[in-house]
Formats: structure tokens, sequence, C-alpha cells
């Protein structure tokens, strides 16, 4: 995004300038003041985002290069309009003419747009560590130089991307690429007289110009078997010739042609970013000398920038090709779509986003993405970060944003896609807008009658599932006790009322652990677990809404007390865990997504039996088995309910009974446990024992009074065929 610090990060950048500077020999400073003019360097991130001047960072920047390099001077001269540079910022420590080398890298940013050179003088042979490390620093002089507004030709909208033609400036000629940018920064960097880019016709096997100074429109062509050109491709090594006409690799016929006499030459292969050759960059007749180690330096590096141009050039050739048909299908799309370029600019936009937005397609292309939305949405931003650094795809569901000229907020979910070319090279982003609008105006309104699950699974199969499935669920039944005196005391409007709070609280309890109000039967509560989904959490989410029920509850008595003294509700639970059957059941005016079975009906004769064993929360065995957490229970019975044949084990849940857990309340546990496994067995005076033992140690035992009862009962009239199931 315009404005933003370069990436990557200036900490990196000091840690490779201070260790180039420890490796070079200590001439020219001292090591203390080495830490003191790179100290500066490793505190730019901060200053940088403090606010500090681009132009200030910049005299940091040379100044520690200067330092790290060992050289007497650097200069960062700027392209202009007219074409003449000009001298921005020059940082020496020592008089320039003592300097006995002059080199100069390439301002090259990020994206490999060419805006100036960086001019090195030194005392000593510059090595290629030293240019490397200047063509980094270059780079983020160069982004620095665009942020501070120093190239107006550039910043007011031409902006050279690869493989893109100018079509601003007055000296900005139709049909100048990039390529030829750097071909003329070739010739001025390396004082060459003429060159040209040829590349390969694989159809023909030939080199052939595409861009050229000196040739005129004319076009070369040379097979890759000739010349010095064809020599390069074939090897894929630089050729640097001092006399041209004594080595037998050069063809003087051009030469021949044209009239002009080759005295030396360069020429450097150009390779595309996965190591295909692409075609070759040749430069000939240095002004003053021959070319020398370090223009070949240099020529390698601008040969390597016309490689990533041209990588990005076919990939642009074959994006023109499919535009029309991919801007048709985006245009089909009911979602909203927006492209946006790596100048964080809408470079598409579809009809959907259009209508979800209310803008015209006249006004949002080109906008900054910031301003299609405004300083209310400053997360799409923040997101717009996060996928450039990982490059990886974001989803944003259930998000708002604000349209300024709705005057509201609108719901969405939105996802971040990277736009990536096939090197892996960032072309920019997708905005994929799905309007939430009609499904949250749908949901208010079905909420009522469904729950959120049923409703999801409408939406994502049209009903179809809930035609009726055998699954495992658990079902949880919860009933008030004592109700019908309750309501006489409330009168019928504050029972109403009652009903309604306490229904609020047990429905949040529910639902926050994944159950699915079934129906309200009365003062009843039918509630399942697994349903539409199962999960393997069901039954442990069901035991804990069931503790967590008793637990509200508890809170909503006290401020009933403390607010009218009205009586405490009191409920009781029972859990069972089968095989049910959900789907709409009922005829074709009115259906319910419920559920029915064995299992379901168990749930029901499980709860009533709550008053009867004086227990608050009962469980089937295989609610218990299921369990992902061991709680506290005890056994109470094995039963065999009401049309049913085969019988079950209850489990009393203890757990929110952590208050009472005493020696003697697990002692009661034990010993009622012992006296029930001698009841099953038909040793009627052991049970009546056992029993009697728990009563003493846990006085309120409703459970072991009831079974002394039977016990006395059966000792009296042994019932036939005893199996130790109570019916």
């Amino acid at each position: 995004m315009d404005g933003e610090t370069p990436v990557p990060g200036y900490a990196a950048l000091a840690d490779r300038l201070l260790g180039h500077r420890l490796a070079r020999p200590g001439a020219g400073s001292t090591l203390a003041q080495a830490f003191r003019s790179l100290a500066a360097i490793f505190a730019l991130d901060h200053a940088a985002a403090a606010g500090e001047p681009p132009r200030a960072i910049i005299s940091t920047l040379t100044a520690g290069l200067v330092e790290a390099i060992g050289a007497t001077a650097c200069r960062v001269m700027l392209k202009s309009q007219s074409g003449r540079p000009r001298l921005l910022e020059e940082t020496a420590t020592g008089s320039s003419d003592s300097a006995g080398e002059s080199a100069a890298v390439p301002l090259a940013r990020f994206d490999g747009e060419i805006v100036g050179t960086l001019e090195l003088l030194s005392a000593q042979p510059l090595e290629d560590a030293d240019f490397a490390l200047a063509t980094e620093v270059a780079s983020h002089v160069a982004e620095l130089a665009v942020t501070a507004g120093l190239l107006p030709w550039l910043t007011a909208g031409v902006r050279l991307e690869p493989g893109q033609v100018l079509t601003a400036g007055d000296d900005a000629q139709a049909g100048s690429t990039i390529l030829a940018r750097i071909l003329a920064t070739a010739l001025e960097i390396l004082a060459a007289d003429r060159g040209w880019i040829m590349l390969h016709d694989s159809t023909m096997d030939e080199l052939y110009t595409t861009q050229s100074e000196g040739l005129g429109s004319r076009e070369l062509r040379v097979g890759v078997q000739d010349g010095v050109a064809g020599a390069t491709f074939r090897t894929g090594e630089l050729v640097n010739i001092a006399r041209a006409y004594q080595d037998p690799r050069f063809n003087p016929a051009i030469d021949f042609q044209t009239g002009y006499r080759t005295r030396n030459l360069l020429c450097a292969p150009i390779f595309a970013g996965d190591g295909r050759k692409l075609g070759v960059l040749q430069v000939v007749n240095k002004r003053r000398g021959t070319f020398n180690a370090t223009d070949e330096a240099h020529l390698r590096s601008l040969a390597s920038q016309m490689g990533v141009t041209l990588d990005y050039t076919g990939l642009f050739d074959q994006v023109l090709r499919m535009k029309s048909h991919n801007e048709s299908m985006l245009r089909s799309l009911t979602n909203g779509v927006l492209t946006i370029d790596m100048r964080g600019e809408v470079s598409f936009i579809n009809q959907a986003a259009l209508d979800i937005l209310r803008r015209s397609e006249d006004e949002l292309i080109g906008m900054p993405i910031m301003k299609v939305f405004g300083e209310m949405n400053a997360w799409i931003l923040e997101a717009i970060d996060e996928v450039a650094n990982g490059r990886a795809e974001k989803t944003l569901p259930n998000n708002e944003f604000y349209i300024e000229s709705l005057g509201k907020w609108v719901s969405a979910n939105t996802s971040l896609l990277p736009l990536l070319d096939s090197k892996g090279h960032s072309l920019g982003f997708m905005l994929v807008i799905e309007s939430l609008e009609r499904e949250r105006e749908w949901r208010r309104t079905m909420s009522r009658y469904l729950s959120n699950e049923v409703i999801d699974r409408l939406m994502q199969d049209s009903g179809g599932a809930l035609g009726g499935t055998a699954q495992t669920a658990t079902t949880l039944f919860s009933d008030i006790r004592g109700f019908t005196t309750l309501a006489e005391q409330l009168g019928p409007a504050g029972t109403v009322s009652m009903l309604n709070e306490y229904f609020s609280y047990m429905e949040d309890v529910l639902t926050n652990r994944s159950g699915i109000i079934d129906k309200y039967v009365g003062d009843a509560i039918m509630a399942v677990f697994g349903v539409p989904k199962a999960g393997e959490q069901d039954a442990q989410n069901s035991v804990t809404a069931a503790g967590e029920m008793l637990q509200v509850l508890d809170l909503l008595n006290r401020r009933r007390a403390a607010e009218s003294g009205a009586a405490p509700i009191r409920i009781g639970v029972g859990i069972a865990t089968g095989i049910v059957i959900s789907g709409n059941i009922g005829s074709p005016k009115r259906m319910d997504f419920t559920v029915i079975g064995d299992a379901v009906n168990l749930a029901s004769r499980i709860e009533s039996m709550t008053k009867q064993y004086g227990a608050d929360i009962l469980i089937c065995e295989h609610t218990l088995v299921q369990l992902t957490t061991a709680p506290k229970v005890r056994r109470v019975d094995v039963v065999r309910v009401r049309g049913q044949t085969r019988p079950t084990s209850l489990y009393e849940v203890l757990d929110h009974r952590a208050a009472e857990w005493t020696p003697a309340f697990d002692e009661a546990i034990a010993v009622y446990e012992a006296g029930l496994d001698a009841y099953i067995a038909g040793e009627w005076v052991v049970a009546q024992q056992r029993f009697q033992e728990a009563v003493v140690l846990r006085p309120g035992d409703k459970a072991a009074k009831l079974m002394i009862d039977r016990c006395l009962s059966y000792r009296l009239h042994p019932p036939p065929d005893w199996d130790g199931v109570s019916d």
C-alpha cells in the first residue's frame, strides 16, 4: 500500500550492513564509529512508524552503506520527466577526488521498476558482496523516494508496472515498456554506445531483437548457433569481448549491413524465474576503455530484472487471453467480487458487489480499497495485510461493514484470497462478499420456530436431510416439581411470567451446550443433543447442561426470593441415550422437526422417577458409558420402564452436590451400592441392613428409604422369578 514502510524491515538490513562492516578490514574508521553509524539503522523501523520523514531515512541508509562497504561517497540520482538525472542525496566520508573507482547500481523498487541510480565512489575496488548490499539498500531508497513524492511523474499516475506500457508523461513514447527502460539504464550505467535485447523464438530457434538502441526500427535475427548472442544463449554464460574482430565468435555481418564498427561488447543471458533461458542482453562499444568486472556485475543484475519482467509479460499475455472469459464468469456470480491490485486499488468489481455497496463501477474502479469502505471498516486493511504476509486465504464469517451511502451496517461473510502468478509472485487480492442480509431476516423469522442447528441444515440441504434419519442421540427431559401448587400460588399472570423467565434461563444453558430445545410441554422442557448432526460430546454436553441448569436455577431462586419472597422452583432432570428417528413430523399444513423412539420415551420415564428416588438428575447406563469425563454418580436401581422390555440401570449424578461431599457422604454411596447388589441378588435381609446404614450416614436419602420399604415387602411376599429388575 502507498505510504507504508517498505518490506522487508530495516532491522534485517541493519544486521547485514553490520555483518558486512565487521567482516571488512577496519580501515577508514574505528569499530566504535561503525556501531555508532549503523545504530541508527537498527532504529529505523520505530522511526518510520513514528513518522520519520522519508528523506531523513534515506540519509541514514546511505550513510550506513558508506560505512559498511568502506566507500568514500554515495550519491542518489533520480530520474526526471526531462530525462536529466537530478541529485537527491550525497553522503561522503572524505574527499571524493581521492576516489579510485566509481560504480553504480540501479534504484530498483521491490517490484523491479527502476527510478534512478545509486552511485558509489571508493578508493578500493568494490567486490560482488559490496554490490549485492548496495542493490538491497537501493531498493529501500527507491521505495522511500516514491513515498516521499520525489518522483511526481510516477506518483501522479505514471507508475511503471512489469510489462505495462507507459501512457502518461510528455516524454513517454507509446509502446515503451519497462524493458526499454532497463536497456536505457544499462547503456547509461555501463557508458555503452549501443545495445539491444534479443529473445528466443522457439519455433524458428532464433534470437530476435525486441528492444534496441542504435538499430532504429529494424529487427535483427540470428540463429542460436551464430555469433556472440548465440554463444551466450547456448552456454548460459556471460561473454565479455575486448576486441570484437579478433574473437571467432563475433559475426561482423551486422556491422557490414549498418556501416557501424563494433570495438568491444558485453553480452549476458536472460533467465526466467524457473531457470529457462529467455534471450540475451547485449551492449557494445564502451565509450572509454573496455568493459570490466564491475560492468559484468551490473549487466547480470539488469538481465535478471529483465527476466522478472518477461515472466510478468508472459503472465499478462495469458491474462489478456482469459480476461473476457474470467470477467464474464465473475460478473455472473451472486456473491460480490472485487479484485485489488498491488497499490490497494480496485481493478475489477462485479454487479453483485455494486449492488451490495450501492455504488457505480465508474466510481469504484481505481479507487483505493479503504476509500471504498471508509475509515469505519479499517479491519479490511488489516485482513489484507495478514493475507499479504501469509499468502494464504483468510475467511471472515459473520462480519459487518458500514456503508456510508446507506448509513447502516451490512452483515456479510467475507473472504480474502491472494492472487499469485505461477511463480508465487503476488499480483494483488480478491475480496469476496456474501451478503447475509436476506439470510439474517429469514433466520430472525424462522428462529421463533426452529433451532439454529435445524435452520443451518435446512439452508444446506433444502430440507432433504430432515425427512427422516435414524441416529444415536441423547434426550433430556426436565420438569418443575409441584407445579400445580406453585401455579395456584402465583395466579395465571404470575405463572406465565415465571415460566417465561424460567424457560429463558434454561434455554441459554441448553443451547450453550449444543442442545436443541425440541419443545415446551406445559412446565416441561424436552431437549436433544446430537441432531441433526451427532457428535462425540453429545452425552457429556447433556449431563453438563443438567448440572448447569441446577446452578442457574439456584441463582434464579435467590433473586426471586430477594425481590418478592417467591417460593423456590424445583426441577428434576432425566437423560437417556439411544437410537432415535429425527425429521419433520406432522401434517402437510403443520410440521415440527422433532425426535421419536424408545430412547425419547425412556428419558421421559426417567425424569418422572426423579421424584420417586429423590434425585435431581438421573441418567441411563448408555448415557454413562458415553461420557468423556467421569462424574460422581451412584447406581440407584435397575428398572424396566413401561412400554419397554429391556431393563436399564439408573444412575444419580451427584456432581452438583459438591458442597455435601464428605467422607460420610462417600461412605453412604458405597453402602447404598452394596445394598443394591444384595437387593438385585434377592438377599433382602442383607440389602435392608445396608440401606438402613446408608440412611444413618445420610438421613435425607429418599432412595435408601424407598429400598428399605421394598426389602420389607419382599421379605414378607417374595416376588416369583425375581431377576433384580423393578417394574
